[in-house]
């Protein structure tokens, strides 16, 4: 008996056009978001839950930081486009415990002894509980906002990265890929200050991870924020 032959239009075979048709049919049939689809093109995984985000998010922390951590009642920003990273910190979490972590998986440069009496003040703190943020999962730091100091961003009403959240961001990445965060360019921690009014930025280079100093009115293109959506 003959062997049918497949169907090849291209490159593509009849089967696989039979799936796009598929697929077109649940797009307008609303069985399939948008949304979705958008997080598959992306190589991401369109039908995570909140739940699995908050388990991973446990795990992480348990794996890295050696804390057991309960997120379960936790509130995850709602989705904006392009914002597809969510970011957990527990209650209760420091910026010492962050950096702490770091120098157990990789060199840390800070030039100071003690990030939580140094760094004063920050928008968003986990002492009175956890919370959680959105921003976009990208390695650098947002091009959106090259050129734009801390004070710049303060009157645009842009909210920032703070220096815990990019520490907690750097080990996450870390532990997800091996690999670092700003390799490129530095992120300027504009959703945190220190006592004497500056900006904490953060890189990594020469082997290391950098935690440096940045006058708020300092703008570059190379020094770029992290824009944040939080509850």
């Amino acid at each position: 008996m003959a062997k049918r032959k497949r169907q090849v239009i291209g490159d593509v075979s009849g089967k696989a056009l039979g799936m796009l048709r598929d697929l077109m049919d649940k797009l307008q049939g609303g069985a399939i978001t948008l949304r979705e689809f958008e997080l598959f093109l992306n190589r991401q995984n369109p039908f995570v839950t909140p739940d699995d985000i908050r388990e991973e998010w446990q795990e992480f922390y348990t794996r890295v930081f050696g804390l057991t951590v309960d997120l379960t009642e936790v509130r995850i920003p709602e989705e904006r486009p392009g914002f597809d990273r969510a970011l957990f910190i527990p209650q209760g979490l420091t910026m010492n415990q962050a950096i702490a972590a770091c120098r157990k998986r990789f060199k840390v440069y800070t030039h100071v002894d003690d990030l939580d009496r140094d760094v004063s003040m920050s928008d968003r703190s986990p002492k009175s509980g956890a919370y959680a943020i959105r921003l976009r999962d990208r390695r650098e730091a947002d091009e959106e906002l090259k050129n734009l100091s801390a004070n710049m961003l303060a009157e645009r009403g842009t909210s920032g990265i703070t220096l815990l959240e990019r520490l907690v961001l750097e080990l996450k990445y870390h532990y997800e890929t091996g690999e670092h965060l700003d390799v490129e360019n530095v992120t300027l921690c504009s959703g945190s200050r220190r006592s004497v009014g500056s900006v904490p930025d953060v890189h990594w280079g020469d082997g290391g991870l950098y935690v440096d100093w940045s006058s708020a009115g300092r703008a570059h293109d190379r020094l770029r924020s992290r824009a944040v959506v939080s509850v």
